[in-house]
């Protein structure tokens, strides 16, 4: 059985749908604006748990980058999900986020590549712990 999981979650979709709107399509965005975003569009605080896999996921699949200490999102996401939203007219009851999420496969060596090379540097848990005594 896989240590990771290779299945996209309703949070990795939360994720994904918050750094569009705090980044605005260019740019960076620090995690405390992911994260408030979420709160303003959900109500909902991400679990530690919940957020570094999303981002691990997010990562492997090359839509999030790490630059220095912000997130952003990358060409190819952009792309995909301009692509996804102009082919979104048809009648399915997915989100064009959902769908590209749902086509993009999971490794678990990407996985564990993103953990290891990009993640480690990134201190999510220092960033998120100043959220949640801020913002918590």
């Amino acid at each position: 059985m896989s240590k990771y999981n290779l299945n996209w979650q309703a949070t990795d979709e939360q994720l994904l749908d918050a750094l569009l709107l705090a980044t605005g399509g260019e740019g960076g965005a620090t995690l405390q604006d992911v994260l408030l975003m979420i709160d303003a569009l959900d109500s909902d605080v991400l679990a530690m748990q919940d957020l570094e896999q999303g981002l691990e996921k997010l990562v492997s699949a090359g839509f999030v980058l790490v630059q220095k200490n912000k997130l952003a999102l990358t060409e190819q996401f952009l792309a995909r999900y301009e692509e996804a939203t102009l082919n979104s007219a048809e009648e399915t009851p997915e989100s064009p986020l959902q769908k590209l999420l749902s086509q993009t496969p999971l490794t678990e060596a990407g996985i564990q590549q993103a953990r290891n090379e990009t993640l480690k540097k990134y201190k999510l848990k220092n960033y998120y712990q100043q959220y949640l005594e801020q913002f918590g």
